[in-house]
């Protein structure tokens, strides 16, 4: 078995039976130069870097002696820019879905203007585990971080109200109602939510640069 990381050449995958043993064993840590994390995985020239999110299907992922692995890594820094600018990036997408949804519902197309929306509120929960990743890197606590003199975490129970809202108007059908909530409510959520992330990224390289 073939195991590069930044093009480096190990011979520590010799007795990994599954993509578990390098990803998690103990002997990664060697591997990978302090300060970075893995950035993606290439197995015999396919890509699997869904497997670094997944431990349970990473361990069914079976090797054999043929297989050559690639695995790249970045710097901390870039995995912390990464992950606001893909939370970032799902917030406007996000957004785009609210005014889709409101148009539709007030052109009479509520169910469809609804199940459509559905779709991008599934996506919320993806948002909320690239926070919880965040909170893990910087080691902080949302009750603690504050935004505009009000902590992240109340920023959250505040969406977590409004979608509990969301839902409701959906078991009673009030799809009026459910445009009001959803252009009222939940968009200037959503717009707070750039603006914080936008902050957070400024302030952790500004942080990180005065450090150099």
């Amino acid at each position: 078995m073939k195991l590069c990381v930044d093009e480096n050449l190990s011979d520590s995958a010799s007795d990994a039976g599954s993509i578990y043993d390098i990803l998690y064993g103990g002997d990664i840590k060697r591997l990978i130069p302090e300060g970075r994390v893995i950035k993606n995985i290439v197995i015999n020239g396919t890509e699997y870097n869904d497997l670094l999110l997944d431990a349970d299907k990473s361990k069914t992922f079976k090797l054999s002696d043929r297989d050559e692995i690639k695995i790249a890594t970045m710097s901390q820094l870039d995995l912390l820019n990464g992950s606001i600018d893909a939370a970032i990036a799902f917030l406007k997408e996000f957004k785009n879905g609210i005014v889709k949804t409101t148009d539709e519902i007030r052109w009479g197309n509520s169910i469809g203007g609804f199940k459509n929306f559905s779709e991008y509120l599934k996506g919320l929960t993806t948002f909320v585990q690239i926070m919880e990743k965040i909170s893990e890197f910087l080691k902080v606590d949302y009750n603690n971080l504050v935004y505009e003199d009000k902590s992240i975490q109340s920023y959250f129970n505040d969406l977590e109200r409004i979608l509990a809202s969301v839902l409701s108007t959906q078991v009673e059908q009030d799809y009026v109602l459910l445009a009001d909530v959803v252009e009222f409510e939940l968009k200037p959520n959503i717009d707070i939510w750039g603006n914080i992330l936008e902050d957070m990224k400024t302030k952790i390289n500004g942080k990180i640069n005065a450090g150099k």
